[in-house]
């Protein structure tokens, strides 16, 4: 789970939704990762890799992006992969304060692969918030892999499916010194463990001797090398739908997957 807050102007209210009794668990996660624990491992489409708010092409709106199933390879890997039908996806807002949200926007997929469509719900006021959640009532549906995205009733337009990584990381330079990961990649492995080191700057050496030792040199985005992807859900909504009425102009977003198991 990754935490990106926000400025957004307030403007209209959230108009709360009635919800359905189908209640989905999630599994705390302290930070962004690919791979991170064996049961995203074994669960690749509920594993998120980053979260992103960022500005839209118009002014009155905003973009909200979830990253999920990391490490897909070209080709079969990726023109395969879709959302795991069993996962509930979230984004989360906060609005002032963070913590609790206030809303949520929901997907659920319908059927397996990538003919798939993904019920979208929200926004809405949640009634039960934290790690046990109720879905709400559909507003629309999108079909997996739409390009151009698809602009639903409320005015969000979403698009879920395969993308370039957006992440930048020296992942075999960080497996050298750290090789914790259950690394599952095909075709690939990861280096073998070496002395604990870091690229050090010239000036950061001179201050600390003891770092002259460690590895210097140019890191190497094992992500855009490898041509890694990603599936992205993307929601562009009109900041009236998300931004608060009243007080704080700030909202705190994130995101979770979560599953009727919690597993």
């Amino acid at each position: 789970m990754k935490l990106r807050s926000g400025a957004l102007g307030g403007l209209a209210a959230i108009v709360a939704l009635v919800l359905t009794g189908i209640v989905y668990n999630l599994l705390p996660v302290r930070g962004s990762d690919h791979q991170d624990s064996p049961t995203t491992v074994a669960r690749p489409g509920a594993d998120i890799t980053d979260v992103f708010v960022y500005p839209a092409a118009s002014p009155s709106n905003v973009v909200l992006q979830m990253d999920v199933d990391p490490l897909l390879a070209p080709g079969g890997p990726t023109t395969t992969a879709a959302l795991d039908p069993q996962v509930l996806y979230q984004f989360k807002i906060a609005h002032g304060a963070p913590g609790v949200e206030d809303t949520v926007i929901q997907f659920l997929p319908t059927g397996a692969g990538t003919g798939q469509s993904i019920n979208v719900y929200g926004p809405f006021k949640p009634t039960t918030t934290g790690t046990t959640n109720t879905v709400g009532t559909p507003v629309g549906s999108v079909p997996f892999n739409a390009t151009g995205g698809v602009t639903l009733s409320n005015g969000l337009k979403v698009f879920i499916g395969p993308r370039s990584d957006p992440f930048f990381f020296d992942l075999f330079a960080f497996f050298k010194f750290l090789p914790d990961r259950n690394y599952k990649t095909p075709g690939t492995s990861a280096p073998a463990g070496t002395p604990f080191s870091f690229n050090f700057t010239p000036t950061e050496i001179a201050a600390n001797p003891a770092f002259a030792s460690c590895l210097v040199g140019t890191p190497t985005d094992a992500l855009s090398s490898n041509h890694f992807n990603v599936l992205s859900i993307v929601v562009e909504a009109p900041r009236s739908l998300i931004a608060p009425s009243t007080g704080s102009s700030k909202i705190n977003v994130w995101a979770t997957t979560s599953t009727t198991t919690g597993s």
